[in-house]
């Protein structure tokens, strides 16, 4: 028996799931998505593949090679662009004279045809989530159910504090470090690593990820530095890799090209107000604080920071207002942020100071900390 697998192009609606490599061969927990179409073949005793690819063909046959490893014959085909299954139908009786018992558009998984992957971030999170009772086949070895929901790989290296809340699953030689909290709805790929007190919920995080301490992913696809949220289909580069990066390549910050311009500081007494601040990072941080303590007077009891023009951040930017936070609380002034910027706000539940600081203007406010049952983690400023 023949059959014909339609690889996806470019998909716009989720365009950053295929930036390291063709939305065929991206991690569905632990395998990807052609994989488990030709076992699927293989299992209706399919014998030939012909599988054809507009985007980067060559890492398809990378990863399924000619077809040996399943007892099957598979060949890969360039196209210039995606056919639709009736155009590959007519290509493939052209070249094999008889068409092909299973012509299959790669856009879902076996046995889900009307369940599309490609059509939003949340499609993808939803079809994953769903996928994890079944990606327990027999093939996977040394994978196992630790508890009720919760699926771990082979050699996976576990902290006895790290807590598990149902459903998960955990690919190959994951590390999860101490007073970590994993679930509900968390799928780690193989190779990741989440750091010692970070929370994972309802979000995937990317094979060979390292997700920093302390840091917190919720309703989110989070691969290498790249974090997307598919509840309100925004992205976010992380600055710093003690938060989020990938495991694969050089530990640096993903700082955007900025041209810093002098910060304004208006005082009317009792009120100091900073706004113009482009970036609050490594780069400005101490002329930031120097300039704060210049200006500010025994007589002020409010400080507001405007970050309605700051477009980056890093882990320096954040220690900064937090220390600026201590200062101010020991002299009795309150400390306000204003309008922070989406990409913001994300860094601040990211790294769980959302709710620490004072925060006005903002948006959308993130949800609360309560997709947790039963926890709730007080944020803590970090020293």
């Amino acid at each position: 028996m023949n059959a014909l697998l339609i690889c996806p192009g470019p998909r716009p609606a989720v365009a950053l799931l295929a930036e390291n490599n063709p939305l065929a061969t991206a991690p569905l927990l632990g395998k990807c998505l052609v994989e488990y179409w030709v076992e699927y073949l293989v299992g209706r005793s399919v014998t030939d593949i012909l599988i054809r690819a507009a985007d980067r063909p060559e890492q398809i046959a990378a990863v399924v090679g000619d077809g040996s490893r399943w007892g099957v014959h598979i060949v890969v085909e360039s196209e210039s662009q995606e056919s639709s299954p009736a155009q590959a139908a007519a290509i493939y009786c052209a070249h094999w004279k008889d068409r092909p018992e299973f012509i299959v558009q790669l856009d879902h998984l076996p046995g889900r045809p009307g369940h599309r992957l490609f059509d939003s971030y949340a499609a993808w999170f939803n079809e994953l989530y769903g996928w994890i009772p079944r990606a327990q086949t027999e093939d996977r070895i040394g994978q196992c159910e630790i508890e009720p929901g919760v699926w771990v790989g082979l050699r996976a290296r576990i902290s006895d504090s790290a807590r598990f809340l149902p459903p998960c699953w955990l690919g190959d030689h994951v590390a999860i470090n101490r007073d970590a909290v994993i679930g509900p709805g968390a799928i780690i790929e193989p190779g990741a690593i989440v750091g010692e007190g970070a929370h994972v919920t309802q979000s995937i995080i990317g094979a060979a990820t390292f997700v920093g301490a302390q840091t917190k992913i919720e309703n989110s696809i989070a691969s290498r530095h790249t974090l997307i949220n598919w509840s309100t289909n925004s992205s976010l580069r992380v600055p710093d890799a003690c938060w989020l990066s990938s495991l694969r390549g050089p530990l640096c910050a993903q700082r955007p090209a900025l041209g810093r311009g002098a910060m304004k500081i208006e005082s009317d007494g009792n009120r100091l107000h900073i706004s113009q601040i482009g970036e609050l990072s490594a780069v400005n941080s101490t002329p930031f604080m120097d300039a704060i303590r210049e200006t500010l007077t025994t007589a002020a009891s409010l400080i507001e920071v405007d970050l309605t023009s700051t477009h980056f951040m890093d882990s320096c930017g954040l220690a900064t207002l937090c220390s600026l936070h201590r200062i101010t609380s020991a002299l009795g002034i309150r400390l306000r942020l204003l309008h922070p910027r989406p990409p913001i706000q994300q860094l601040l539940k990211l790294t769980q100071l959302y709710e620490f600081f004072d925060i006005d203007g903002s948006a959308e406010p993130p949800p609360a900390n309560g997709n947790i049952p039963g926890h709730r983690v007080s944020p803590q400023c970090p020293a």
